[in-house]
């Protein structure tokens, strides 16, 4: 009683056991086939081999093999006709007394006696067999029957053959780097696609590598298990809402969705998927909205332009798009809403540039943004009323130098007294001293050789009648 039992608990423990490993067999099939393991698993083993460089060789183990064949002739045959008769012999005498020469094949079919040397023994061997006796010796009965090869090859069953063997290249790669660059990613894939479509040429490496699945054909198969592996590869890197797979999530991203939900352009399965952002099966507004605010969420209010920084550049563009001069995209429009009361007007324009003013190393009258206040920014106003140039929203905010909400040249005249009341009068070059080169300035002016600017002129009229002339450069 006490046996039996023992009996059913052993074949018990070997029926689960049987069990257990079929369970284990089935879920590696099943994963193997939901994951397409057969391509992963074939793409992580590096594939060693050799391999010929030359495609005339053909590989034998690590060994590259070539075979040559040639023209074969006939002992004796020194004319090369495929007989040997009266003409050969001829030939032959004519070579001995030095009147013509044999080629190499000429020279070995000649040599009937295989001595290596030609001489009248092997005419006489050649007359005797043009003249009937083809027997007597052994050379007699080799000519016309013999086969003879060129040089360096050998006779294998009356065909001329040569053998060349080199030591096979050694080359280790991923399969499905077919380019032989170090990486497998879309060029690998086209390269491929084209050589099945008969479009490219690829090399003995190139066609080891190009069999992925390692099953010695290359095909279509072979095609999709590459396109499949390199979509697992992206997907591992892909983030929601990156629809244009470039791996940064921005407003490309916006453009590119919402011009699908326009209707004006079509995405593939897989970019529906990551543009779907709220999950609900719908690419549609919502997930534009969504998008947009996410990326929104990365910048300041007010950085219009998304360059990280909240300027002048800002301001302007913001007028503009207030004006309708250029369209806001919704990231921007997320961003635009400076006082933050759920509108975007002029009122946004407004508050923007109070903190850029605020935040500003800018002073009134700094038109070119230099950081100074120069003579140079007196002209570019000047220009300005002219009709010149044209000025930014935030250069005419700082050409306004006496606050009238105008531009004009009273402005002008303003900021170049001011920028003059730095200097002493006479300091025309405004280099911080009064000399010779001043006076030579003012000389030259006089004599109308040259001009100067509002600022110079303000300088040089040292005794202030509002003139420049000779009683300034008496000063």
């Amino acid at each position: 009683m006490l046996t039996l039992k023992k009996k059913n608990k052993v074949t018990f423990i070997i029926v689960i056991s049987v069990i257990v490993l079929l369970i284990a067999f089935m879920i590696y099939e099943l994963i193997a086939r939901n994951t397409g393991m057969k391509s992963l698993m074939g793409n992580s083993i590096t594939t060693s081999f050799y391999y010929c460089e030359d495609n005339t060789y053909a590989l034998n183990n690590d060994k590259c093999v070539k075979y040559e064949t040639a023209s074969s002739n006939i002992l004796g045959d020194v004319n090369l006709d495929g007989k040997v008769d009266n003409s050969d012999l001829e030939l032959l005498n004519n070579y001995l007394a030095k009147t013509v020469d044999l080629t190499e094949i000429q020279l070995t079919a000649a040599d009937v006696n295989s001595d290596g040397i030609l001489s009248v023994g092997d005419a006489e061997n050649i007359r005797l067999y043009v003249t009937g006796h083809n027997s007597g010796s052994e050379y007699l009965s080799k000519i016309g029957v013999s086969i003879i090869c060129p040089k360096d090859y050998t006779n294998k069953d009356n065909t001329c053959i040569k053998e060349t063997i080199v030591d096979a290249k050694y080359a280790s790669y991923k399969r499905g780097d077919i380019n032989l660059d170090g990486k497998i990613d879309n060029t690998d894939l086209d390269l491929l696609s084209k050589y099945l479509k008969k479009q490219a040429n690829l090399n003995t490496v190139q066609i080891n590598v190009a069999d992925y699945n390692n099953n010695g054909t290359i095909d279509n198969n072979d095609l999709y298990e590459l396109e499949e592996y390199l979509n697992t590869e992206v997907n591992k890197t892909k983030t929601l809402g990156d629809i244009n797979f470039d791996n940064v999530v921005d407003s490309n991203d916006v453009i590119l969705l919402n011009k699908y939900v326009l209707k004006q352009i079509n995405l593939t399965k897989e970019q529906l998927n990551y543009a779907d952002m709220n999950d609900d099966g719908v690419v549609d507004d919502k997930d534009v909205d969504i998008l947009a605010k996410t990326i929104s969420d990365y910048y300041q209010v007010g950085d219009i332009n998304l360059d990280g920084n909240v300027n002048e550049l800002d301001v302007t563009l913001l007028q503009n798009m207030f004006n309708g001069v250029v369209a806001a995209t919704k990231v921007q429009l997320n961003l635009c809403d400076v006082n933050k009361d759920g509108a975007i007007d002029n009122n946004d324009v407004v508050e923007l540039r109070k903190k850029v003013s605020k935040d500003t190393k800018y002073k009134k009258g700094d038109v070119n943004l230099d950081g100074e206040l120069t003579s140079a920014d007196v002209t570019i106003i000047e220009n300005y009323v002219l009709k010149k140039t044209e000025l930014t929203i935030d250069q005419l905010n700082y050409a306004d130098y006496n606050g009238d909400s105008t531009v004009d040249n009273k402005d002008a005249n303003s900021l170049a007294k001011a920028i003059a009341s730095k200097y002493k009068k006479g300091d025309i070059n405004m280099d911080g001293k009064v000399n010779m080169i001043d006076v030579n300035i003012l000389s030259k002016y006089i004599s109308r050789l040259i001009e100067l600017d509002t600022t110079q002129k303000l300088l040089a009229d040292i005794n202030g009648d509002g003139k420049i002339n000779a009683s300034d450069l008496k000063k």
